[in-house]
C-alpha cells in the first residue's frame, strides 16, 4: 500500500503547474505602475531530441531570479521563444525527406512541454518563433531598412564551403580537427575556401558607436574586452608607396609610422589586387597564383599565428621608399597578411615587429634597428617593439622633416614625435595622412540554404531592388512576409547555389514594366532572427509594427541578459549593431539593447566533456523529473556551483536533493499553527529570508540552498 504521507512529486508538481498556468501567474503587464524588470535568457534552437540538462543549467538560475523579483513586487517580463531557422533542421530534412517546418513544429512542442514540466515561469503568451510568418515579415522589413540605408551590399566574397554538406559555413561553424585541417562543426567534413557572391552588411561603419556603447552598459570585464578586441580599433596612418617605374600606389596602414626608416620590404596578402594589376610584369606570376590558391585553404587565425612564415617574392616589382632616395624595397606575398584588415599590405620593419622579424629571418632579409631605448643600448634584443624609444633621423631626411613640421627638436626624435613628423612630411606630397581603422569586418549575411528567411531583393537589369519600399506601410503589409516556397529537394547544388534556385515559378517575378526579375535565392543566416527577438517579446502579436513604440519605451532596455560565453562576441555584437541601427533610424528608444550581461557556464557530461547532443553525452531532464521530480532537479542545479562555472553532472547530487525535498515535505506534519510560533523564531526566519534573498540577488544560488 502507498504511504499517504510520502512525497508524491508527480501529483504535487502537476497540481501546482496546472494552477500556475490556469491563473496565468507569469504574465507580464504592459505599462504596469509596478517597477519593471526585463529578464532575458538566450532562446534555444529547438532540435528534435529536446532539452538536455545543459539547458536546465542555463535556464534555472534566471528563473529563480525572475521569481524573486516578482515576489519583491516587480512587474517582470521573463519570456521565451525559439531560434528555429538553421542548418540542423535542413540537414535532417535532406536525410529524411521530412520538411523542416514539420520537424521544427514538433521540436518546439517538445521544448515547450519540457519547460512547462520543469515549472519555469516563462510568459508563454509572448512566445516567439523566428520561422513564423509574422516574425519573418519584420526580419525582412528590417533588412530592407538596412539595405535602404546603404549598409547592405552584394559582392564576391571568399567563404568556407563544405562539399559534403553542400553549403557555405560561417567562420564559427568551422573547426580545427587537431591535425591542422579545417572541418565542419556539424559532421566533421572537410571544408575549403571558395569565391561566391554574397550579401554583406557593413558593420564597420558602426564600429566607433559599438565601442562607445560599451561605456553605457554593465558587462563583465571579460565580455567588454572580448568585444573591444573583436572591434579592434587602431589609430595610425595611411602611407603610400609607389611601385617603381609605374603609377601604381601600394597603400599601407600602420600604427608605427615612426619606424618607416627601418622598412626593408613590403608584404601583401595573397588576395591583394596588385598581383592582378601588375600582370605580366611579374616574372613568376604562376608561382604567386599557386601560392594564393594554397592560402585559401587556411583560416585567418592559422595565417596570423603560424610561426613558420611562408611567402613568394614578386619578381619584377619593387616600391620606392617614400623618404629614402634611390632605395627600392622588394615586395612579397605572404599569408600572414590578411586582405580584410587594414589595406591588405604592410611595410615590414623586421627590427620592430615580431612577425616581420620571423619573416625576414626566414628569407634572409636585412634587419636594421632604427628605434632605440633612451639608454641608447645597442644590445637591445630584437625585435624591439616598445613605443617609448627614440629614432635617429639621417641628415638627408631631416631637411624634409623640418620643412613639413615646424618646431621639431634637434637630434633624435621620440617615437611619437617621429610618427607626427613622418605623417606630416608625407602629407605634403599626398602620400600620407592620419587614419583610424578597425578589425571588425563586414558581416557575411547570406547562406546557400533553404531553411532561412528569404532575402527580399529582386535582381533586375538595372541591379538589385527591394521587393517593397519598407517605408510604405500599406505595401509592406500587402507584400511581406516573403515566404519560402515548397520544394521537393532541399539539397544545395554542386556549384554552391541555394536550393531556392530550383523553384523557378517562385523565383521569376514579372514587373510592371514587363521585365522578368529574379528573386534572390540566398537566405539569411539564423543570426538575423536572433538580432531582435528581445524586441518582439515586448509586443509579439502586433501585425502592423514589429512592436508598439510605447511598449518598447516601457520595457527597454533589457535589465538582465543571461546567455552563453560562446555568444560573447558574435551574437552580442550582431544584436548590438542591429539595435543601434534601429535606434539611429528612430525605431527603438534606447541606443543599447541590454543594460547587463552574465554568461552561463558549462555542464559536463559523465564523460567529463561538455554536455552536447553532437557528442552524445546528454542527460535528458524528462528521465530525472520522472524519477526525482522537477523540484529536486532544479534544486540540484542551483546547488551544484556558480552559474558561470564549469560543473560536472552528478546523479548522486540529484538523489541528495531529492532526499532534502522529502525532509522538507515531512516537516509539514511537525509545524503547528503559525500563531504559536515564538517571536524569536519569527525574527530568525526574517533574517534567513533577507540573507537568502540577497544571495539570489547576487546569483549565489549555491550558498542560498545551503
Amino acid at each position: 500500500m502507498t504511504d499517504p504521507t510520502a512525497y508524491d512529486h508527480h501529483g504535487i508538481e502537476a497540481k501546482w503547474r496546472d494552477r500556475w498556468f490556469a491563473a496565468n501567474l507569469f504574465r507580464a503587464e504592459d505599462g504596469s505602475p509596478k517597477p519593471k524588470k526585463y529578464v532575458l535568457v538566450e532562446f534555444p534552437y529547438p532540435s528534435g531530441s529536446g532539452l538536455h540538462c545543459g539547458h536546465v543549467y542555463r535556464f534555472t538560475m534566471p528563473d529563480v531570479f525572475a521569481r524573486k523579483l516578482r515576489m519583491d513586487g516587480h512587474n517582470v517580463l521573463f519570456p521565451i521563444g525559439w531560434d528555429a531557422f538553421g542548418l540542423p533542421a535542413e540537414q535532417y530534412a535532406v536525410q529524411t525527406g521530412v520538411h523542416p517546418a514539420e520537424t521544427t513544429r514538433k521540436a518546439i512542442a517538445t521544448f515547450r512541454g519540457q519547460m512547462q514540466m520543469l515549472g519555469y515561469g516563462f510568459d508563454f503568451e509572448r512566445e516567439v518563433d523566428t520561422t513564423a510568418p509574422g516574425y519573418v515579415k519584420w526580419t525582412q522589413w528590417m533588412f530592407l531598412q538596412i539595405w535602404k540605408a546603404g549598409l547592405a551590399e552584394l559582392r564576391a566574397e571568399p567563404v568556407w564551403w563544405c562539399e559534403a554538406l553542400r553549403t557555405v559555413l560561417a567562420n564559427e561553424e568551422v573547426l580545427d580537427d587537431g591535425a591542422g585541417n579545417k572541418v565542419s562543426e556539424r559532421g566533421g567534413h572537410p571544408v575549403e575556401k571558395r569565391l561566391l557572391e554574397q550579401w554583406v552588411i557593413h558593420m564597420p561603419r558602426y564600429a566607433e558607436a559599438l565601442l562607445r556603447g560599451l561605456d553605457e552598459i554593465t558587462f563583465p570585464e571579460s565580455v567588454r574586452l572580448a568585444q573591444q578586441n573583436w572591434i579592434g580599433k587602431s589609430e595610425g596612418a595611411r602611407l603610400r608607396f609607389t611601385v617603381t617605374g609605374t603609377e601604381e600606389l601600394l597603400e599601407v596602414f600602420t600604427t608605427r609610422a615612426d619606424t618607416v626608416l627601418g622598412a626593408t620590404f613590403m608584404v601583401i596578402a595573397p588576395e591583394h589586387p596588385l598581383v592582378d594589376r601588375l600582370g605580366d610584369r611579374l616574372a613568376n606570376r604562376d608561382e604567386i597564383l599557386a601560392y594564393r590558391e594554397r592560402a585559401r585553404s587556411r583560416s585567418d587565425l592559422e595565417r596570423k599565428s603560424a610561426k613558420d612564415k611562408t611567402g613568394v617574392r614578386l619578381r619584377g616589382a619593387t616600391v620606392d621608399h617614400p623618404l629614402l632616395a634611390d632605395v627600392q624595397l622588394p615586395i612579397f606575398v605572404a599569408d600572414y597578411v590578411l586582405m580584410d584588415y587594414g589595406t591588405g599590405a604592410i611595410m615590414a620593419v623586421p627590427a620592430h615587429d615580431e612577425r616581420d622579424f620571423e619573416f625576414a629571418r626566414a628569407f634572409d632579409l636585412p634587419i636594421p634597428q632604427t628605434v632605440y631605448s633612451s639608454a641608447d643600448n645597442p644590445s637591445d634584443e630584437l625585435p624591439w617593439v616598445a613605443t617609448d624609444g627614440y629614432v635617429e633621423i639621417p641628415s638627408s631626411v631631416r631637411a624634409r622633416f623640418d620643412a613639413a613640421v615646424s618646431g621639431l627638436p634637434p637630434g633624435r626624435l621620440p617615437c611619437k614625435e617621429m610618427h607626427r613628423a613622418v605623417v606630416g612630411t608625407l602629407a605634403k606630397d599626398g602620400r600620407g595622412e592620419t587614419e583610424v581603422t578597425y578589425r571588425l569586418r563586414d558581416w557575411l549575411f547570406s547562406r546557400q540554404r533553404y531553411w532561412g528567411e528569404p532575402i527580399p531583393i529582386l535582381h533586375t537589369k538595372q541591379g538589385p531592388i527591394p521587393v517593397v519600399d519598407p517605408d510604405d506601410a500599406a505595401a509592406v503589409d500587402a507584400t511581406l512576409p516573403l515566404l519560402l516556397p515548397e520544394v521537393d529537394d532541399f539539397k544545395p547544388t554542386a556549384d554552391g547555389a541555394s536550393p531556392l534556385a530550383r523553384a523557378t515559378t517562385w523565383r521569376e517575378v514579372r514587373l510592371a514594366s514587363g521585365e522578368i526579375a529574379l528573386r534572390e535565392t540566398n537566405t539569411m543566416p539564423n543570426w538575423a532572427g536572433s538580432c531582435w527577438y528581445f524586441l518582439r517579446y515586448c509586443d509579439p502579436h502586433n501585425e502592423h509594427r514589429f512592436a508598439d513604440p510605447e511598449k518598447l519605451r516601457y520595457w527597454l532596455p533589457v535589465d538582465h541578459y543571461f546567455g552563453g560565453s560562446e555568444h560573447t562576441t558574435l551574437h552580442l555584437l550582431y544584436s548590438r549593431f542591429w539595435h543601434r541601427f534601429l535606434h539611429d533610424a528612430g525605431f527603438v528608444p534606447t541606443p543599447e539593447p541590454y543594460n547587463w550581461r552574465m554568461n552561463g557556464g558549462i555542464l559536463l557530461g559523465e564523460d567529463g566533456q561538455k554536455m552536447s547532443k553532437s557528442i552524445g553525452n546528454v542527460v535528458v531532464p524528462d528521465d530525472k523529473v520522472k524519477r526525482y521530480g522537477a523540484d529536486a532537479l532544479r534544486l540540484f542545479i542551483c546547488f551544484m556551483g556558480p552559474y558561470d562555472g564549469t560543473l560536472p553532472w552528478s546523479e548522486n547530487g540529484v538523489k541528495g536533493t531529492r532526499r532534502l525535498v522529502e525532509r522538507i515535505w515531512a516537516l509539514r506534519t511537525k509545524v503547528d499553527d503559525a500563531a504559536k510560533v515564538p517571536d524569536e523564531f519569527i525574527r530568525h526566519y526574517h533574517k534567513l529570508v533577507r540573507r537568502v534573498g540577497g544571495m539570489i540577488d547576487r546569483f549565489k544560488t549555491t550558498t542560498a540552498v545551503r
